[in-house]
Formats: C-alpha cells, structure tokens, sequence
C-alpha cells in the first residue's frame, strides 16, 4: 500500500471513529439532526450522480465525487440509528420497524452497502452507460428500504 494510500485510509478511519463517537454521544434529537443531516448529504451526492449522468457534457470529476460520497455513506448506517432515536424522540420519518424488524432493515442496509462500489466503479469508468445501470441498481437498494422503513413526506 502506498504512503497517500494509507493516508487517506487512516484518514478515513479516524474520520468514521470520530462520526461514531459523536452519534454516540448526542441526545436523542441531536442524533436525529445528525442522521437527517446524513441523509440529506447523501440525497444530493445521489441527486448530482444523477443530474451529471444525463447531463449532455457530464462533469466526471463531480460525478465521481458524488458517487464516493455515496459509497462513504452506505457504510456502517446502523450507527445512524441508535434505539431510542425513532418516533418516540421528535419528529422523524425513520419508522418503528427500523427497531422491531432489526433483521430486515440489516438486509436492507447490506444490500445498500454492497451495490454503492459498482457506482464509483461505474463513474470511475467515465461510462455513462455503465453509470446509469449502477445508479439504477443502487436506486433500487434504496427503494427496498425506503418503502418499509421511511415514512412518506
């Protein structure tokens, strides 16, 4: 592994170590801000992936940042969602299931986990083509979730 290799590695490890503690340490509303401050990031990376892969002169540059914002945050979600953060803390649309069908929403979350590489593989590749399928792939992992875990607007 070279220097920068480690680097960014080590970098990316403390950063997520910090995030974990962070998550961990807040009150109940404050986690609930975090994660939907999460959520928001990751919505407009998605969004841009999207905008830039039908755009007539995509900027790669910016869809391959997107996309690993993306990928960075398909790991490790369950820290987003400590128990007593649900409903029963303040307004949110993360259901109770989240915390009752535990199995579920881990699937969920796996399968969201597993398909976010082949989006920064795909924008990588400078494919458009090839982005679109990952992204439409990957929209379907966050169906899968949203349908059973996220309450409507």
């Amino acid at each position: 592994m070279s220097g920068s290799s480690f680097r960014k590695l080590c970098s990316f490890v403390v950063g997520a170590a910090l995030i974990a503690c962070a998550v961990q340490a807040a009150t109940p509303a404050e986690t609930q801000k975090a994660r939907h401050d999460h959520y928001k990031e990751l919505g407009d990376a998605f969004k841009a992936v999207r905008d830039q892969s039908n755009a007539g002169s995509p900027d790669f540059a910016a869809m391959q940042k997107a996309a690993d914002t993306v990928q960075k945050a398909s790991v490790n979600q369950s820290q987003w969602f400590p128990k007593g953060t649900g409903p029963e803390a303040g307004k949110t649309r993360a259901l109770p299931e989240i915390w009752t069908k535990t199995e579920d929403f881990t699937a969920a979350m796996k399968m969201f986990e597993e398909r976010a590489p082949a989006l920064v593989t795909a924008a990588q590749s400078k494919d458009v083509d090839a982005v679109k399928k990952a992204f439409k792939e990957l929209g379907g992992a966050c169906k899968n979730c949203h349908e059973t875990f996220r309450a409507p607007e």
